[in-house]
């Protein structure tokens, strides 16, 4: 659980709460309560202000883009309204393939990395993974057929491992109007899920999740997790030459047209290598980027320090299926919030190995922009050739 962003008074409470409260297990409860609670104030009153006006004003509520629900998720938030009656061991509740689907455009449009990603239906368990190669050839209609369209047709089992994430959902909210309900539900279903699908993408180890970019998809380790891609060295320089061994891996040999790059990295790289090789200072003043190729940094405290990603956007498919919630009952509930766990089953792949390099970020060097351009610096040679050839002719011989 995160607790940045956390104010000095909230974080006291929980220290104060642990080291007083006997019943660690009610304590650890409680704790999470004040986190979720005070991490997710903004959005509790922004909803509760929207849903007060909204009430007087129909103008106003037409523009919140509030959604109509249809059947299925009318029926599973009328749920929330007694949630412990609801939604209990013996009744588990699996959350409409319509909920998911928009909680992950939200997650999408939300998370620099997963907007990379394509995301399979959520109605469906298992998907193709394809990656198409070929050549087309002209000829007479009356000849053999010259070319060959082939494709590398994968199916990616979507119900292979399951993602856990820990929802509080205040009682505040569950007694409004269904859609502002809707709404604060996928918001915070968007935030657990985010921090799962994107360690998923990065490193899952293709045993207890997916298969992450940074991992080989045929090759496992003797623990049956998925062997790890070897780190590249060699990247030192962001130029046409440094950069040409990163593209010609994920053109696949020839056989990806790559119109820009995606390089992941981790905050401190980014401050500390990264920037330093994509911008110069230059002597009109300020910084100048000058790749000759688009790059998008897509920065992440998931990626390890140390290391960074290129990859292309839509090689990686992930697939959700069958999501579902039930109650929290190992600890005692809190007067004003249940807690609710939510389950899914989750896969991803990548389409091939070579849709992403891994490379040793420590060996980028500073970008340093030339002082001279165009023909000055022949000129400037020749001029300091001759210069030091008259040197040679006056000096005096020892």
């Amino acid at each position: 659980m995160k607790v940045n962003g956390l104010s000095k008074e909230t974080k006291e409470k929980v220290i104060q709460l642990m080291e007083k409260t006997e019943d660690k297990n009610d304590a650890v409860f409680q704790a999470i309560n004040m986190v979720v609670e005070a991490q997710n104030d903004e959005l509790i009153q922004q909803i509760l202000a929207e849903s007060s006006r909204a009430s007087q004003d129909a103008d106003y509520a037409k523009t919140l883009g509030l959604r109509s629900l249809n059947k299925n998720e009318t029926q599973f938030y009328e749920a929330f309204k007694d949630v412990k009656q609801a939604i209990t061991a013996e009744q588990i509740d699996i959350i409409p393939n319509e909920i998911v689907d928009r909680t992950l455009d939200d997650v999408k449009k939300a998370s620099a990395i997963l907007s990379l990603v394509n995301f399979a239906p959520a109605n469906v368990k298992k998907w193709i993974v394809a990656s198409k190669t070929g050549t087309a050839v002209w000829g007479d209609l009356t000849d053999k057929i010259a070319g060959e369209l082939s494709a590398t047709v994968t199916t990616l089992n979507i119900e292979l491992s399951k993602l856990t994430a820990y929802l509080i959902i205040p009682k505040a909210i569950r007694e409004l109007s269904l859609p502002f309900v809707d709404k604060y539900f996928r918001a915070i279903l968007s935030e657990a899920m985010q921090d799962g699908l994107v360690t998923g993408y990065l490193n899952g180890d293709g045993k207890t999740g997916p298969i992450g970019i940074t991992r080989q998809i045929a090759v496992t380790d003797t623990d049956g997790t998925n062997k790890a891609k070897d780190i590249v060295a060699t990247i030192t320089k962001l130029s046409p030459k440094g950069l040409a061994p990163v593209r010609k891996t994920l053109t696949k040999g020839g056989l990806r047209v790559v119109s820009g790059l995606y390089l992941i990295c981790n905050p401190s790289d980014e401050a500390e290598y990264v920037d330093p090789a994509m911008f110069g200072e230059v002597l009109t003043g300020g910084y100048v980027n000058k790749s000759f190729i688009p790059i998008t940094k897509v920065v992440d405290a998931n990626v390890p320090a140390g290391q960074a990603i290129f990859t292309i956007p839509n090689a990686y498919v992930m697939g959700t299926s069958g999501i579902t919630v039930s109650d929290y009952n190992q600890t005692l509930a809190m007067d004003d919030n249940d807690v609710v766990i939510a389950k899914c089953y989750a896969n991803g792949r990548a389409l091939d190995d070579s849709t992403a390099v891994v490379f040793d970020v420590t060996k980028l060097q500073e970008y340093k922009v030339s002082i001279v351009q165009d023909g000055a610096e022949a000129s400037i040679k020749a001029l300091t050739d001759a210069v030091n050839a008259i040197k040679t002719v006056v000096t005096p011989a020892a």
